[in-house]
């Protein structure tokens, strides 16, 4: 199986499904995660190509801790819209890339990076031939802060992963993962307690026929 995570910024893939991610790998499947952007102004700090430059790095460190690979885009930080040129930058990434299961944000989100790459992962995987169109999932991202009206369909028990996903989150140093790793860590409690175990990631199923294939145990 092989999995396509996309995320506005180079934190937004293991932030949104780091347990996933892991649970994916530690069983053998394939994963790449997709940054739109090279988190260019996630801090006032330094200039945006030294961003660039760190931001890379430290998100190499963090997929490689979760056994998976990351790639990055060349949309410009706080300026990701849903254009038909950005729409066909995803889909001849998927079309070379030929995953078998997409996630992405959750569209409806107060962050215009997150909405626009929900909405232009929707839009790519639609203008694909409905033959090789993979099965497409939503994640949520800092619940009630960003992402909105969000209603989980899928639960998966990530606790055995919990602490990998938090060292991952703390490999992005430059961007601040103490200002937005705590509110993850209590959604996954939150999803946990709503699943039955400890932590948990929840999802949403674009196709609800697809419900059943995001699940790997």
């Amino acid at each position: 199986m092989y999995l396509i995570v996309f995320g506005a910024h180079p934190d937004d893939p293991d932030s949104g499904a780091g347990g996933l991610i892991a649970k994916y790998t530690s069983k053998g499947h394939r994963v790449l995660a997709v940054s739109l952007t090279k988190g260019e102004l996630c801090t006032g700090a330094r200039s945006p190509e030294e961003n660039k430059r760190i931001n890379v790095e430290e998100a190499v460190r963090a997929f490689r801790l979760l056994g998976a690979s990351v790639k990055f885009l060349d949309f410009r930080d706080a300026g990701v819209y849903a254009t038909p040129d950005g729409i066909d930058v995803i889909k001849r990434l998927l079309s070379i890339e030929k995953p078998d299961i997409v996630l992405t944000h959750w569209p409806v989100d107060t962050h215009s990076d997150h909405r626009a790459t929900g909405i232009m992962t929707i839009s790519a995987i639609q203008a694909l031939p409905e033959e090789s169109r993979p099965r497409l999932y939503f994640y949520e991202v800092m619940t009630g802060k960003q992402s909105r009206c969000f209603v989980p369909e899928i639960y998966v028990d990530v606790t055995e992963y919990a602490e990998l996903k938090r060292e991952a989150a703390y490999c992005h140093r430059n961007c601040k993962p103490e200002s937005w790793y705590p509110v993850h860590e209590e959604m996954m409690r939150f999803r946990g307690l709503e699943m039955g175990v400890k932590y948990a990631e929840a999802f949403v199923a674009f196709d609800k026929r697809d419900m059943v294939h995001l699940l790997v145990d």
